[in-house]
Formats: structure tokens, sequence, C-alpha cells
């Protein structure tokens, strides 16, 4: 090493060092930084993972419902002679065939196509990086993730209409369930209308949708529960954002007057898991997606409403589906230039088996 006499300056590597104020000694030292990610991010898809998995053939998948005539008097005189079926009122009938009842509906959502694209440089995939081994299979990893989430969140919480437009867009739980049959609209907000092929609205009208919104009531449940049962269905699920989670616990509470259970290890019980409402037991489920701030066309003459805290869904998982287009597909764009590029594409649509069978509470604030 050369040194200058008397005042011991060096050159290169070591004089970088004494200007930087590191020690000889230091000069060695491995930084240490560990060999892996953390990534703090929920993860889940609380309602798409409840629900079954269908498979669609068409870009607009259809399927049909049907129901029961009201119970009433079918007596007949003794020696009554045969009914012509296409004269049985409150039914169909299908010439050439049989009685087929009251309400076959056929019900339809459009396919949407989700995609998220990758782009790795070679650079960044040929460098010895901590925690990662392939950027390139690192990027697939997480945006595969996030598209699951943006199924969810298309289907629980974007308040979507079935759309043909370009891009096409299917219509989510709010377009399917909107009926006063099974709903409960609070403060000013009204029944939405249904579309003529049941792909349904999402728009509700309410002379103040800032504050036409109240808390969450287990009578608004219990009143939801009651209309589904009428109808010949059976809840068992109710899906709330974290902050309609605590609402809920704490109407347990101050509703039932119900003491929080401390058990024999001393652990203080405070939420609820499940409620026994008449009708049936609710399991409570949390969806952080329902959470989040997204303004959707809800409020007066189809004006933006942030809809966070917005609604209780309570479904039975048998009535709902994705139905799949195209899976989840890596598409290999290949080597453009100095870069590996891909895309992530899939099709699919929310299934609506019977939308009678399910129900929810709307226009909702979180208090907690």
């Amino acid at each position: 090493m050369a040194i200058v006499a008397g005042r011991g300056v060096s050159t290169g590597r070591a004089q970088a060092d004494v200007t930087s104020g590191r020690q000889d000694a230091d000069v060695s030292q491995r930084e240490d930084l560990a060999n892996f990610i953390t990534m703090i991010t929920r993860e889940e898809t609380p309602f798409i993972s409840s629900i079954g998995k269908a498979k669609a053939t068409a870009i607009y998948h259809e399927w049909q419902t049907d129901e029961l005539q009201a119970p009433g008097n079918s007596r007949l005189a003794e020696g009554s002679d045969f009914v012509d079926p296409s004269a049985t009122s409150g039914g169909d009938y299908i010439a050439g065939a049989h009685y087929v009842g009251p309400h076959r509906t056929r019900l339809g959502n459009y396919t949407q196509i989700n995609g998220k694209t990758i782009a790795v440089s070679g650079t960044r995939r040929a460098v010895d990086q901590a925690g990662v081994a392939d950027e390139y299979a690192y990027q697939l990893k997480k945006r595969g993730t996030e598209l699951r989430r943006d199924v969810e969140f298309d289907v629980v919480h974007s308040y979507n209409v079935a759309s043909a437009s370009s891009p096409r867009k299917m219509g989510g739980y709010q377009a399917f369930i909107n009926d006063d049959a099974t709903v409960e609209y609070n403060g000013d907000f009204q029944a939405p209308a249904v579309g003529s092929t049941n792909e349904g609205t999402a728009t509700v009208t309410s002379g103040d949708a800032a504050d036409g919104r109240t808390a969450l009531t287990l009578s608004d449940i219990d009143t939801v529960m009651q209309k589904i049962y009428e109808q010949g269905g059976k809840a068992s699920r109710i899906m709330l954002s974290p902050k309609l989670r605590r609402d809920f616990s704490d109407l347990m509470v101050g509703d039932t007057g119900v003491r929080r259970n401390m058990d024999a290890d001393g652990k203080l019980r405070q939420s609820v898991d499940v409620y026994m409402s008449d009708f049936g037991d609710l399991m409570v489920v949390p969806n952080y997606i329902m959470g989040l701030s997204n303004n959707a066309p809800i409020g007066n003459g189809g004006a933006n409403v942030d809809v966070a805290d917005f609604a209780a869904l309570i479904y039975d998982p048998m009535w709902f589906s994705i139905a799949t287009l195209r899976p989840l597909t890596e598409v290999d764009v290949g080597q453009q230039g100095d870069s590996t590029k891909g895309m992530m594409v899939e099709e699919t649509t929310l299934e609506v088996r019977n939308p009678k069978g399910c129900g929810a509470v709307y226009g909702l604030s979180g208090s907690a």
C-alpha cells in the first residue's frame, strides 16, 4: 500500500475506507442481509375460497332456476276428469312436454378476462439476490396472488353489473342479490331494479347517499334470515368487513346482554364466531377487502359512493361458483431485447345458481 510520508493517507480501497470512517478491520466484513423476503399484505380470498367451481363454455355463461308453486288447495272432486296441463293456472306449460312449474328462470353472467404482465431484465435475473432465486419466477407467483385478490374484489366489493362492452365485465354478488325478497336496505337506500335478463343492476337510489347509512343491528340480520327462509333457502354464513365484524361482536353484548367468556386458561373470549338465529346458524367471516375504500355508483342518480363497510353478505356457499372459461395460465411472451416478458391470463365469471337463496344488508356504516 502506498503511503504519503507523514500523513497516513492511502490510495485505492483503503482511501475510501478512511474517508468514509470505516475501520480496516471492517473491510472484509460481509453485510448481514437475511436470505428471505417478508410480505405483510393479506392474500386470503374468503368469499371465492368458500364457494364452488364450475366450467363455462361461452362468454355468456347461463344456468336455470326453478321453484315450487306456493302451498295451496289441490282438492279434486270424486270422479273428476283429467285437466289439461296447459289450462293449469299459475304455471308454465311446454307444448309436447309436461307441466314445468311456475317460475323456471334463465340467468346468466359474462366472463371477464383478468391478466397481469411481467417483465424482468436480463441483469435482474443474473445477479445474486437475497431471498430470490429467480426474479421472474418470484414476480410470476406474486402477480398470481394479486389476480386472486382482484377476482375477490370484483365479486364482493366492486358492485359490478354484467356487461358485454369491451372489456367484458362479470356481475358481482350485489348485481344478483338485490331483490327486496331477500335484502334489507338501511336508511334512505332503496331496492334497485333487476335487469331483464336478471344480471341485475347495482345502482341504489337515495335522497342522501352520504347520510343514509345506519349501524348494523341484529334485527337487520334476523330480517334477512327470515326472508331467505321464506323463499326456501337457508343461509349459513355472514361476511363482514373488519369494522363491521367488530360491530357484530359488540352487538352480542349490547343487544343481548351476553357476557364475554373467560375460559379455564384465563383467556378472555370476546369475538362471536357463530350466530344462532331463529332460522339457522350463521358462521361469522371477516373479509378485509370489504373494508377497503372503493367508489361505486350506488348513490342518488348513480353517483359514486365509498362502499367501505357498506354491506353484510348473508349467503349459502352452495349457490355460488366461479365458472372458468380459461384457467389461469402463464403466457410466455419470451425474450424481448434484454428483458424476459410474460403474462398471466384467466377468464372466469360468477355463477349465482339461485339468488333467492341468499341475501344482504346494504346501507351500513362501520362504527368501530
